[in-house]
């Protein structure tokens, strides 16, 4: 039955003595009683939960509208910011920007002496998002942002043709420290990273994010050969992130690590790992080195091989060219003959037949003269 109802009948019941039984019966009505209080009370408290949960999804809506809306119109006017300034490039600058744009670059760009700003910066890493013409990025002591740093980072990570950045002495931090550990993790052409003299670490806000991403980082780069991280304000919690990459890492020979917080047993185990590494790099290098020898050495066979097979061929088209030679010779000699024993035929032909000419005029002569004396 249920306990509503029950509630609705025992409004109506007189008290009954006070037996066994009733006592009972009371007891349980009671509990009935209490139970259905304690149910109402419940649905009192879901109901008010409900709307607590209503309330507060409404209020991060609302909230994340106002701030869909708040970055919608911060990127618009970065977008018009931007077209202000492209529309203002000239000179240096300009011509850096439409030579990234028209992959016409040299392999190297500086950006020293240029007058930069946030969305000169913007416009820069803009252009730098799909170059394929530039190995070598210098980029030291402009004064670049964090927020700045970030972006230029995230589009330099979509690059697969840059192998030199170079960011030192710049307002560098967090932000940018884990774009480039995440750089680090898919890129293969990136062989130098100078970051030298940046807060990657801020202490008071115990923000180690950057670190841990350029840690991971390392622990996956297959390409990175040197990383200057000196003076970043890194601690011994940083030492030992990076000396557990470096562990794992086997390509990275320099590492820069000086005026950080590293205590002597991290620096130890920074220079074995380096050591190891280098180690490895040399032997590699070696074996590179042999390889080119053999192969030089196998293409100066070819080459006496090639030379000597050259000759051969020309000995045998002199000897061809000699017999060719002897052959004409004994033609030219035969048909030398040839001509002078027709030339001495015909002489003689000419001489019998001048012979028999002067026979029959002779003959002629001799007869006019026997018809005269018979008359």
């Amino acid at each position: 039955m249920d306990p509503f109802t029950l509630q609705a009948e025992f409004k109506f019941v007189k008290e009954l003595p006070k037996t066994k039984k009733n006592l009972e019966e009371q007891a349980k009505r009671e509990v009935q009683e209490r139970q259905i209080e304690e149910f109402k009370r419940q649905e009192k408290k879901m109901s008010e939960e409900q709307q607590q949960r209503l309330k507060a999804e409404k209020w991060e809506k609302a909230k994340r509208d106002q701030e869909e809306e708040k970055k919608k119109l911060q990127e618009e006017g970065r977008k018009r910011e931007e077209e202000q300034q492209f529309s203002k490039l000239e000179g240096r600058l300009a011509k850096i920007i439409s030579d990234l744009n028209s992959n016409n670059t040299s392999p190297e760009i500086t950006i020293s002496g240029i007058e930069m700003g946030p969305a000169r910066w913007r416009i820069l890493a803009a252009a730098l998002e799909a170059n394929t013409s530039l190995k070598e990025l210098h980029l030291a002591k402009k004064c670049i942002s964090d927020d700045d740093g970030e972006e230029i980072m995230k589009k330099i990570k979509q690059n697969h043709t840059l192998e030199k950045l170079e960011m030192q002495g710049n307002n560098l931090g967090g932000k940018t420290a884990k774009v480039a550990g995440e750089i680090l993790e898919v890129n293969d052409t990136m062989k130098y990273i100078d970051l030298e003299g940046n807060e990657l670490y801020d202490k008071d806000l115990k923000d180690i994010s950057g670190i841990v991403s350029i840690a991971e980082g390392i622990k996956k780069n297959t390409c990175l050969v040197a990383l200057n991280l000196s003076n970043c304000n890194l601690d011994i919690q940083c030492g030992k992130l990076l000396a557990d990459a470096l562990k794992v890492n086997e390509v990275i020979i320099h590492f820069d690590y000086r005026k950080n917080g590293f205590d002597l047993e991290i620096v130890r185990e920074i220079n074995q790992y380096l050591q190891r590494n280098k180690e490895l790099y040399d032997k590699e290098r070696m074996m590179e080195w042999n390889e080119r020898k053999s192969v030089h050495k196998e293409d100066e066979y070819m080459e006496m091989l090639e030379i000597t097979l050259q000759q051969e061929h020309m000995k045998k088209v002199n000897i061809m060219g000699r017999e060719e030679a002897t052959k004409r010779e004994k033609e030219m000699r035969w048909e030398e003959e040839r001509l002078k024993k027709d030339i001495e035929m015909k002489r003689e032909m000419d001489k019998l037949m001048n012979e028999a000419k002067k026979r029959q005029e002779a003959g002629k002569k001799k007869g006019k003269r026997r018809g005269g004396k018979k008359k």
